[in-house]
């Protein structure tokens, strides 16, 4: 699997997509504290999430720009939290 996501890497692949940031807030969560990088239900879970927060239209083009190069989202209504998860091959 990848390494693990950083907003330096994050913010890198928007830019190479042509998303501007500057309306958004990015936050790197260290989740290792909860579980371990691995499989759990199936699937490939990161313990490293990348949390990005601002308006709901900036966070859309995001959302469709990450997802193209495998990062997976799951949304909250004011912010979202991305992570290279997956399923097995």
């Amino acid at each position: 699997m990848s390494k693990h996501l950083s907003v330096r890497g994050v913010k890198m692949m928007l830019s190479h997509a042509g998303i501007d940031t500057h309306e958004l807030t990015f936050t790197r969560h260290d989740r290792s504290g909860h579980h371990d990088a691995g499989m759990q239900q199936g699937r490939y879970v990161e313990k490293v999430d990348i949390e990005v927060s601002g308006s709901k239209s900036a966070r859309g083009s995001v959302r469709t720009a990450l997802f193209d190069r495998g990062v997976e989202c799951t949304p909250y209504p004011e912010r979202d939290f991305f992570s290279r998860g997956d399923f097995p091959q």
